[in-house]
């Protein structure tokens, strides 16, 4: 059974950031779409499968790569907490703070 995916406040800003910048940048809206589709996929198996996403510093918190960012999760027996998207290209200081 699938479990049930809930965004945090901060996942939700990221996302909504992520695609904001790429349809501002390109000044249209193909690259965004298809990358909110790439993101939904990639929950869409962590929700299946959510031992896949690799193992971080802190034992309650995995992540799981799609394209160039790190979207961070929990998960129990039913439900799959998005934490986070973070592009992966950034500071790794940066990466490994928001892991702890």
């Amino acid at each position: 059974m699938a479990l049930r995916v809930i965004w945090t406040k901060n996942s939700q800003e990221h996302l909504e950031s992520i695609l904001s910048y790429w349809e501002q940048r390109n000044r249209s809206k193909t690259y965004p779409k298809k990358l909110y589709k790439l993101f939904q996929n990639g929950i869409n198996v962590l929700t299946r499968y959510p031992e896949t996403g690799s193992k971080t510093s802190n034992l309650q918190l995995r992540k799981k790569s799609i394209k160039e960012y790190f979207v961070y999760y929990s998960f129990d027996e039913i439900n799959l907490i998005v934490l986070g998207i973070v592009d992966m290209r950034r500071n790794p200081k940066f990466l490994k703070k928001f892991e702890e």
